[in-house]
């Protein structure tokens, strides 16, 4: 009985003696990949426009996009002047339908002058030929636009030759016309003067002053438009 006494004592102290910390298992490693860098978002394209009055300037060769010897733009977001084949009928001057002198290329209501010296109350007109379709002629009709040099209507007639020197000057009754050539056409400013064989004051006070500029394609020639009532994009002119 005493070796089972002892025996079971031993048990009892092995029972209470320290026990072994767990060893933890090795996680396993996770890779960290970086994180994707945002995509930038592409830049949308603005929808075409026509340009403003305030980016325009008439050269030899032009208008903006409204180029001589090309035919209009028709497209209605861009466009800067719009067919009309029935714009001018009319019973009173005995234009119908399809008829000569019904149609127009009317300027686009983007383009209406602040300044009016001539014309529909536009800031130009545009002259398309019936047969090719091309632009030949565009005329100003306000101070809104200058010329690629810089002349506005009104301005002096002395500043004309510092801004387009190139220019061949050729006489008419009423006006001196300063004449820039270009590849397809020619720009035309005409500084009003009073004819000599004519009494008082035509221009009763515009004289040297520029009152008229156009431009047109070369085989239109040079000519006066001053004081003649030859307009484009007006009915009746």
């Amino acid at each position: 009985m005493g070796g089972a006494l002892a025996g079971a004592l031993l048990l009892a102290l092995v029972g209470c003696g320290p026990t072994a910390e767990p060893v933890a298992s090795p996680s396993a490693s996770v890779d960290v990949s970086p994180s994707a860098e945002p995509s930038e978002s592409p830049t949308p394209t603005p929808d075409p426009t026509r340009p403003a009055l305030a980016e325009l300037a008439l050269s030899a060769e032009g208008l903006g996009p409204l180029a001589l010897g090309d035919p209009p733009d028709e497209d209605p977001a861009t466009r800067m002047v719009s067919f009309e084949p029935d714009a001018c009928v009319s019973t009173e001057a005995e234009i119908a339908p399809g008829g000569p002198g019904a149609d127009l290329w009317r300027t686009d209501p983007a383009y209406a002058t602040t300044t009016p010296a001539y014309g529909p109350g536009t800031a130009f007109g545009v002259g398309v030929d019936r047969d090719t379709g091309i632009v030949d002629r565009i005329d100003l009709y306000s101070a809104d636009i200058p010329t690629d040099g810089g002349v506005r209507i009104g301005d002096a007639g002395a500043s004309v030759a510092a801004a387009h020197p190139d220019a061949t000057v050729v006489p008419e009754y009423f006006t001196d016309i300063h004449v820039v050539t270009g590849a397809i056409g020619t720009l035309q400013i005409e500084v009003a003067k009073n004819p000599p064989d004519m009494e008082g004051d035509y221009w009763e006070g515009r004289a040297g002053t520029v009152v008229y500029i156009h431009a047109v394609t070369t085989d239109l020639g040079v000519f006066s438009v001053a004081a003649s009532g030859n307009l484009v994009g007006v009915c009746g002119a």
